[in-house]
C-alpha cells in the first residue's frame, strides 16, 4: 500500500479521534443529559480501535488482515479505515 494512502488514513483517523474526544460537545451532552448509547459506543468501543489503528501504521501493519495475514482491500480500509479483517474473514466471521 502507497506511503500516500496510509498517511491520508493515518490523517483521517486522527481526526475522528480528535471529534470523538471532544471535550466541547462531551460538555454539552453531559450538561443537556444527551449522552446517547451511541456516544458511550464512539468513547468506549471507537476510539480504542481508532487508537489501535494508529499504532498499527506507526509499526507497518496497517491494512494487513488480523486473521489470515492478507492485505485488506483498499476499497474496504476507505470505508472502515480501523478495519482489521479483510472481506474473506469478515464474510467467514458472519
Amino acid at each position: 500500500m502507497e506511503k500516500e494512502f496510509i498517511e491520508k488514513q493515518y490523517r483521517r483517523i486522527q481526526r475522528r479521534i480528535a471529534k470523538y474526544k471532544n471535550p466541547e460537545r462531551i460538555q454539552d451532552e453531559l450538561l443537556s443529559g444527551d449522552v446517547s448509547a451511541y456516544t458511550k459506543y464512539k468513547q468506549e468501543t471507537m476510539i480504542p480501535i481508532l487508537e489501535k489503528t494508529l499504532r498499527k501504521i506507526k509499526e507497518g501493519s496497517y491494512g494487513i488482515c488480523e486473521k489470515c495475514g492478507k492485505p485488506i482491500e483498499r476499497e474496504r480500509l476507505e470505508l472502515v479505515p480501523a478495519a482489521e479483517l479483510c472481506l474473506t474473514c469478515m464474510k467467514e466471521k458472519l
